[in-house]
């Protein structure tokens, strides 16, 4: 008898899934609602990357990948919880919201770019800003600008010297608001 295991699945789970590129691999790990983030993750899943190198992938998982992952769930587990809910919002649906926004620096813009912004740095990708820029047909100085400003009005948290940062409980209470709004506008 023959069984493979079973990789995360589709299937609404309650609970923080945290999915993050490393190298070759993308790893993802689950924390059930119930831990509350105080303990390290049920679920640690290690998976080729779609775009990775072959050779490496045929080089198998190192001990070096393994001891690589963060497994402490941090101080900062509620962001990431907030993350997680709003990562349920496609980036489809993330990036209609964009194309209908007036430009400049109202809130709901800035919360949807920070939202792309940190689904493209999650993702792995190595410059997101550009990539965002490229995705949604925006000039690139000025998605760099409207990152900088939100991080200035506390949508998204900042990094010092590369990518990252994390949504803020601010940009997902407008992300919420917009999703509410969305969904009692009348046909």
């Amino acid at each position: 008898m023959n069984s493979t295991p079973r990789p995360p699945g589709p299937e609404p789970r309650n609970g923080v899934t945290v999915t993050k590129r490393m190298g070759a691999w993308v790893v993802t790990m689950y924390w059930p609602e119930s831990t509350g983030g105080t303990v390290g993750p049920r679920e640690v899943h290690v998976s080729p990357a779609d775009d990775a190198d072959p050779q490496e992938i045929a080089r198998g998982i190192s001990s070096t990948v393994l001891r690589r992952i963060n497994t402490t769930p941090g101080q900062d587990f509620a962001a990431t919880r907030s993350l997680a809910e709003t990562a349920d919002m496609e980036v489809r649906e993330l990036g209609e919201w964009l194309a209908s926004l007036p430009g400049g620096l109202t809130d709901e813009r800035l919360a949807v770019l920070s939202a792309l912004y940190v689904h493209f740095v999650d993702a792995g990708e190595r410059a997101p800003a550009q990539r965002l820029a490229v995705g949604f047909d925006l000039n690139a100085a000025t998605v760099k600008g409207h990152l900088r400003a939100a991080r200035q009005r506390g949508f998204l948290t900042k990094v010092e010297g590369k990518a990252g940062g994390q949504l803020t409980d601010k940009a997902v209470q407008v992300l919420r608001g917009m999703k509410r709004g969305a969904s009692t506008e009348e046909v």
